[in-house]
């Protein structure tokens, strides 16, 4: 009985990226799209990202973000301000691994839950790691959709 338990355990752990990786592929068009509009707004910050600008870009006018249990709501301009700041520090995003959860389109609006778990180099080669849990509202303006509100949850990264 318990290597029928073992074989078991260990052959759902060989499954799970897999099946991870299939329900990823069953993302619609629409969906996809929004995937790709995470996608862009995360390549900013990369070491070889565009920037503060760029990543205002993907931001709605009425942009707005809450990280769970602060008492700041910071909106569009200071937002993309702090990045600007951070970025021309010299720090960049060197690995960004993340989980959608779930996407849910409503006409032009569009709730995502997903989990991002990024590693940051600073000027001076320092690395630092965060993971937060995100409750996200997206808008569709024209083609794009662009990130309206941004509930974060800061996770332990361990």
């Amino acid at each position: 009985m318990k290597k029928l338990y073992l074989l078991l355990v260990f052959s759902l752990l060989y499954l799970l990226p897999y099946s991870r990786l299939q329900s990823e592929e069953l993302w619609s068009p629409e969906q996809s799209e929004i995937i790709e509009s995470m996608q862009r707004l995360s390549s900013t910050t990369a070491p070889d990202g565009a920037g503060a600008d760029a990543y205002g870009q993907v931001l709605a006018e009425d942009f707005s973000r809450w990280t769970t249990g602060s008492v700041v709501i910071n909106q569009k301009e200071e937002w993309v301000e702090g990045v600007r700041g951070w970025f021309d520090d010299g720090w960049r995003v060197i690995d960004r691994n993340q989980t959608v959860l779930e996407i849910t389109i409503k006409k032009d609006n569009a709730f995502t839950r997903r989990i991002v778990e990024e590693t940051y180099r600073g000027p001076n080669d320092e690395i630092s790691t965060s993971k937060a849990g995100l409750a996200e509202t997206w808008i569709r303006i024209d083609s794009y959709w662009l990130l309206s509100r941004v509930n974060a949850d800061v996770l332990d990264s361990q």
